[in-house]
């Protein structure tokens, strides 16, 4: 079953994995993440997934920032 944005649970827990044990500067990091997930996922897909978890991230951070202002 996929979860929101095409990703599923087992697909996530593996990208969090690879995420893990993968160095970010690795030059060809998204496509040996992309590997370890299966090989359904291309690397831009894996790149593109990243970014829009540290986006959601950040903006939930935000949120929490504001409400403690409040």
């Amino acid at each position: 079953h996929k979860g929101l944005w095409g990703w599923s649970w087992k697909e996530n827990k593996l990208f969090e994995l690879a995420l893990a044990v993968v160095d970010e500067n690795h030059l060809k990091r998204w496509e040996v993440v992309a590997a370890m997930i299966g090989g359904q996922k291309s690397a831009g897909d894996v790149q593109e997934h990243y970014v829009f978890l540290l986006e959601d991230l950040n903006s939930l951070s935000l949120e929490n920032w504001t409400i403690n202002l409040l």
